[in-house]
């Protein structure tokens, strides 16, 4: 049984945006400029995340249960349906009680269907500030392949960072889900070789 369901935001959901747009160390390793917003802010950001846009897609991370309560969100823009591509733009888990779980695998397994499988995209892309560990880590377990890095590319918390690029094809998803790489047990045991591996790195 999966740990979250993915719906469309409702307005219930304000007060969690709310809290989590003015958590400054969620948003620190964000690639998106950070700013407190206020409740009205909050409330618009909902709003327009709401139903369905040609070129980009939020849903709301929520609990698997009868209150379906909001635990984040994940996104996808740049929906290119000529070039049959898209952005991952976010997936963030504001709850602590889910934060590190598989609730964040969960989220990506649904994204991957949802581009691949609902869409037919061929190709869906995303990027990462080089520090944040889990996104990094986990675009490596996903077989998401780095494309590039951009020097120095965003400004936070004062100084620049180097942004990581990778993407994955629909081919390559396919071919990792008919091989079982994308159910959970294969998943979990890819994160503990993935940290394993640059554990190793990092003490070397």
């Amino acid at each position: 049984m999966n740990t979250v369901i993915f719906r469309d935001f409702e307005e219930r959901d304000i007060d969690f945006v709310y809290k989590c747009k003015n958590d400054e160390k969620l948003n620190s390793l964000i690639v998106g400029e950070y700013h407190p917003f206020t409740y009205e802010e909050a409330a618009e950001w909902v709003h327009g995340c709401m139903g369905e846009h040609e070129t980009f897609k939020f849903w709301a991370v929520c609990t698997n249960d009868e209150e379906k309560r909001i635990i984040g969100w994940a996104a996808l823009s740049k929906i290119d349906k000529e070039n049959r591509s898209a952005k991952f733009h976010s997936i963030v888990i504001g709850d602590q009680m889910y934060r590190f779980g598989q609730a964040y695998i969960e989220t990506y397994l649904f994204v991957f269907k949802y581009v691949f499988e609902h869409l037919g995209l061929n190709r869906l892309y995303g990027s990462a500030i080089i520090e944040h560990k889990l996104s990094n880590t986990m675009a490596e377990v996903m077989f998401q392949k780095e494309e590039g890095v951009l020097r120095q590319a965003v400004f936070k918390n004062g100084c620049f960072h180097d942004e990581a690029v990778c993407a994955i094809l629909k081919e390559e998803y396919f071919n990792h889900k008919q091989n079982g790489d994308f159910e959970m047990p294969s998943i979990l045991k890819r994160v503990l070789q993935v940290k394993r591996k640059h554990k190793n790195i990092s003490e070397d």
